[in-house]
């Protein structure tokens, strides 16, 4: 009979559920401020108009589903490092959950904030990524 794998957390999962709360601090505070984050994705998109010559109307979408998609990336690899028992899709979900959870607070109770599909699809993708890269990096080879 094989031995039962000890799941207890290690040194590294206390650290990564460490940063995993700090991470949750600053995603709140991104995410569920009464005020859009304009001021600091403005910068972005200017730099981003400067290096691709592209108009405000076709770099700022494009600075703000990349920032969605960013964001989820790191959320998805440390929930996995800090839930290794939970398969990585349940992860996924739970991402997209959360993502879900994220726009209907903005939609009932943020009124100067923009819910919008787009936006979970792209925390979706960005939280796919992450599931992604943590099993690259913790695949036996």
């Amino acid at each position: 009979m094989a031995a039962e794998r000890d799941h207890r957390p290690g040194p590294g999962r206390w650290w990564a559920r460490g940063l995993l709360v700090g991470y949750l601090a600053l995603g709140a505070f991104v995410t569920l401020r009464p005020d859009p984050m304009g001021r600091f994705s403005r910068p972005i998109t200017k730099a981003v108009m400067e290096a691709t010559d592209q108009r405000w109307a076709v770099a700022f979408p494009l600075v703000e589903r990349g920032g969605n998609v960013l964001l989820f990336v790191p959320l998805a690899l440390l929930l996995c490092w800090s839930l290794p028992r939970w398969p990585r899709w349940a992860v996924w979900l739970l991402c997209v959950a959360g993502s879900v959870g994220i726009e209907l607070v903005q939609a009932l109770f943020l009124p100067a904030r923009y819910p919008s599909l787009v936006d979970i699809a792209t925390n979706s993708t960005g939280a796919a990524i992450g599931v992604g890269l943590h099993w690259l990096l913790t695949r036996r080879r």
